[in-house]
């Protein structure tokens, strides 16, 4: 049967889910952005950021785990700026989400992508270290080590800023795996700025890095 969505839906939840056979699958709790980085188009090829409510990224889940997967994953452009809303849980953020989806039974793994540094709390990190099937592992990306350029790309916070968060989560969990996104090039980007990003590299020591050149 064809099953169509409903016009009236800010997210169309009556869509048919597709997954590949395995044991992780990909749950998406919000869609857009708010954050509108120099760079990036997504605010306005996908819209202003929307939360799914945390019903359905629950039923989502438990679906998933009843048909045999094992390790979730929840998506977000910014999945730090979560704010679910429902008339049973009222307003949900995304530790209380993690806290619920951690709850379904059967799940051994849980993961998220992508945390922007901006919105990163000392709350969601504490729920990050109390939490058994979350994985310690965080996606964090810095995309320049420079404030002049992060002020540039519009990105919100300082390098100074983000080394906190990062020393902070590693405190909480000492074997924590760390990524990121970077990218150089940026319009204006001097020699010197490149080698504070370079510097910021060697600071932090991530577990692995996803690069990019400015297009």
């Amino acid at each position: 049967a064809q099953v169509l969505a409903n016009e009236d839906e800010v997210i169309p939840e009556a869509l048919a889910v597709c997954r590949v056979p395995g044991v992780a699958a990909f749950v998406n709790i919000s869609y857009g952005c708010n954050n509108f980085c120099a760079y990036c188009i997504v605010p306005y090829a996908r819209g202003r950021e929307q939360s799914r409510t945390p019903e359905a990224v629950l039923a989502e889940v438990k679906q998933a785990v009843a048909e045999g997967y094992r390790e979730i994953t929840l998506l977000g452009q910014n999945v730090n700026s979560y704010q679910g809303l429902s008339d049973t849980l009222g307003e949900t953020d995304f530790a209380s989400l993690l806290r619920l989806v951690a709850g379904v039974p059967d799940l051994a793994r849980l993961r998220f992508t992508t945390s922007h540094p901006k919105d990163l709390s000392d709350r969601l990190l504490d729920t990050m270290a109390e939490l058994g099937p979350l994985c310690e592992h965080l996606h964090l990306p810095i995309q320049a080590g420079d404030d002049e350029v992060l002020h540039s790309m519009g990105r919100g916070y300082t390098y100074s800023h983000y080394k906190s968060l990062v020393e902070a989560a590693r405190s909480r969990m000492p074997g924590l795996a760390v990524t990121t996104d970077v990218m150089v090039g940026f319009p204006g980007e001097t020699e010197k700025q490149f080698l504070n990003t370079l510097r910021a590299f060697e600071e932090i020591r991530y577990d692995q890095a996803f690069m990019f050149k400015y297009s």
